[in-house]
């Protein structure tokens, strides 16, 4: 795995410097994980943040009574993960991690991010652009969740992920595609039945093509999407 390539195409570090790049990689480990495999529980101690290589992490809490997860957001390649996590006051992971596939991650230790966030100001920028967007699109899932149906967040949902991981994307179980939209599996698998059938979407063994953008921006209630 070359952590220099990775690093320079995760939005989060993009636009760095080469210098800046190599000294990042140079504290990335690389870490190989199997499906259904931890990557960290909610309370471990916050050691690293991630970058996604290959794979998907699902990051999830689960519920009070330990009976069901509540899923949170997915990570796929050239995301990263716990970002946000090494710069809380309680130094603990508020939240779990699982690889929903086999996945290769890099790992950079908090110790040494925190050297580069001291010594090397783009990188301090880069993560003060990337925490004041997660908050940004904290705000938008809230208005979707209180203002907008299951059909416009499964819309958006669909042409976010397509731009994003482009065609032929892979597609969470509809549990874990309800959590991340604030419904339950059956309106979710109502819905992709409904695209499927209106020539929206196709879809096989999960990986989902986009065939009338127009019609899901126009569901969605987003033309910018």
């Amino acid at each position: 795995m070359d952590a220099h390539s990775v690093l320079a195409r995760c939005p989060l570090f993009e636009e760095l410097s080469p210098d800046d790049l190599e000294a990042l990689a140079q504290q990335a480990q690389p870490r190989s994980l199997r499906k259904g495999q931890t990557l960290f529980l909610q309370g471990d101690p916050v050691r690293s943040l991630y970058v996604v290589a290959s794979g998907m992490i699902k990051i999830y809490r689960p519920d009070p009574k330990g009976q069901r997860q509540v899923v949170l957001h997915l990570e796929g390649p050239l995301r990263p993960v716990a970002a946000v996590a090494v710069f809380l006051e309680q130094p603990y992971y508020p939240a779990s991690a699982e690889a929903l596939e086999d996945s290769q991650l890099l790992a950079i230790p908090k110790e040494g991010f925190f050297g580069l966030v001291d010594t090397r100001p783009p990188v301090a920028r880069a993560m003060i652009r990337f925490l004041a967007k997660r908050q940004q699109q904290l705000v938008h899932l809230l208005d979707r969740l209180v203002f907008h149906e299951v059909a416009a967040r499964l819309a958006e949902y669909l042409l976010v992920q397509a731009r994003q991981a482009g065609e032929g994307f892979r597609l969470p179980t509809n549990p874990e595609l309800a959590a991340l939209l604030g419904t339950g599996p059956e309106p979710v698998s109502r819905k992709l039945g409904e695209f499927l059938r209106q020539g929206f979407i196709e879809m096989q063994a999960r990986c989902v093509w986009i065939k009338n953008p127009k019609a899901l921006r126009q569901i969605a209630g987003e033309q910018h999407i």
